[in-house]
């Protein structure tokens, strides 16, 4: 029989060894991040937040305000007067972006600080965003399409030169593709010279291929299955979300996997699954670094991935893990002031079969690449007077608002408040000088018409 002294001594030991258990217990969760514990329950509360929006700005960029003479204070008023829940593209990754304006040589720092083109400045007019409009939703953006000659890794400040950044850009031959006109092997300077022609990456006076010369180009069409750019790209990614982002602009993430789809007609060649997997990673990775900081940001792009079509007209590859996706109206809707109900249908049914309904469907008037001629915001700006630019906003924004209740998704049209190029050879320009599309300006004065129309959706209950 068991003595009192001996039941003590168990109890004594199983109390000390419960007490032990516990201390691990609570000294291992405390170093393990809190978002492991709270993964579902951010995510749910983030898409709910994000598939709640009803006003998006177009606001490109939250630092250039002094170039405008303004204020980060007038920013501020700017998206409170409009009930702004989330910022597209408020900083653009295009070229390359320093830490800070300071370390630039004194002619550039001039122009860097007027712009506020540097992590510090968007992490800081960030900050005072926040200050007032703590839910605003904040999205950066970061290219798929060029890769500038000066490149450096912002999160280990690794500098590239010019002959690593040139293996890192787009090769045809890595797969032994042909041009369809001549039948030929489609050659890397071909290539580039196409890609660059269209977006402005060489001089103007470059006409044929035979012109082309990598050495002193600007900027090249980078390869997305490159190891070396997908870890760059995923650093511009990373250094938006250490600089405050909610939420990340892929552009053109698909775009490889597109155009050799259209060059083979193959959705299963290996030039084309590849580009297609590596876009897939890209997003998987921003989302995973988010978790590691204890956020969720929100990743989004084109839908032009749904265009990668089998044998049967079905999307040939998984569905992209992206928040929000974006698409533009067309050059001639917004010339003609008239938006295409057959071709939004089919597209609003394209989108609700394939992603469902808790994606967050932007759609907008997309910038110029060099001509105003080719994209809807030159179209806007330059082809249509100040009156009839109001007059395609409400129109605009009635239609989609009518098909968000038709198709009962998450659709809204983004507000062209600031930012935005309107093209190289754009005449009219914003307050005479910029080329930058501002709805403030006397040539445009459309700020007016946003605003209401934004308060039109939230009423008094918008904070």
């Amino acid at each position: 029989m068991m003595s009192n002294t001996d039941k003590n001594k168990i109890l004594i030991t199983v109390g000390v060894m419960i007490l032990l258990i516990s201390i691990f217990l609570i000294s291992w969760k405390s170093h393990v991040p809190t978002s492991r514990f709270k993964t579902y329950e951010m995510i749910k509360e983030s898409k709910e937040k994000l598939l709640s929006t009803k006003v998006v700005c177009w606001y490109q960029s939250i630092t250039d305000y002094k170039a405008f003479n303004r204020t980060i204070d007038d920013v501020i008023s700017h998206l409170k007067e409009t009930n702004t829940d989330f910022i597209f593209r408020a900083f653009w990754k295009y070229k390359v972006i320093p830490e800070t304006c300071s370390e630039l040589p004194l002619k550039q720092r001039r122009t860097c600080e007027i712009a506020g083109y540097s992590y510090e400045n968007f992490k800081k007019s960030i900050n005072e965003i926040k200050k007032e409009l703590p839910s605003i939703i904040v999205s950066a953006g970061i290219p798929t399409e060029r890769i500038d000659i000066n490149e450096y890794n912002p999160i280990t400040g690794k500098k590239y030169t010019k002959e690593e950044i040139w293996k890192m850009a787009l090769d045809p031959a890595k797969w032994s593709l042909t041009n369809p006109r001549t039948g030929k092997p489609l050659t890397k300077e071909e290539f580039q010279f196409n890609r660059g022609k269209l977006l402005g990456f060489f001089p103007s006076d470059w006409s044929s291929p035979s012109d082309y010369k990598w050495q002193q180009a600007y900027a090249y069409y980078p390869d997305i299955t490159n190891p070396e750019f997908q870890k760059l790209q995923l650093s511009w990614a990373k250094k938006m979300i250490d600089s405050g982002a909610d939420a990340i602009w892929i552009d053109m993430l698909f775009a490889q996997a597109r155009m050799f789809y259209k060059l083979t007609k193959d959705p299963y060649h290996p030039a084309v699954k590849e580009a297609y997997e590596a876009a897939l990673k890209q997003i998987d990775e921003i989302h995973k670094y988010a978790k590691e900081k204890g956020k969720y940001v929100y990743v989004g792009g084109w839908t032009n991935f749904l265009e990668i079509k089998d044998s049967r007209g079905n999307p040939a590859y998984p569905m992209p893990d992206f928040d929000f996706v974006v698409n533009m109206i067309w050059e001639e809707e917004v010339k003609n002031k008239n938006l295409s109900k057959e071709r939004w249908n089919i597209f609003f049914a394209k989108i609700k079969k394939y992603l469902g309904n808790d994606t967050l469907i932007l759609i907008f008037m997309d910038e110029a690449s060099v001509r105003w001629q080719d994209q809807p915001l030159g179209i806007f700006s330059q082809y249509l007077d100040k009156t009839e630019q109001a007059r395609f906003l409400e129109i605009a924004d009635r239609f989609f608002s009518e098909k968000r209740k038709e198709f009962k998704l998450p659709i809204v049209f983004v507000y062209p408040l600031h930012g935005g190029w309107m093209g190289t050879n754009a005449k009219v320009l914003s307050f005479g000088k910029f080329k930058v599309y501002d709805s403030l300006a006397p040539e445009f004065e459309i700020y007016e018409t946003i605003k209401n129309l934004a308060q039109n959706k939230y009423g008094d209950e918008h904070e």
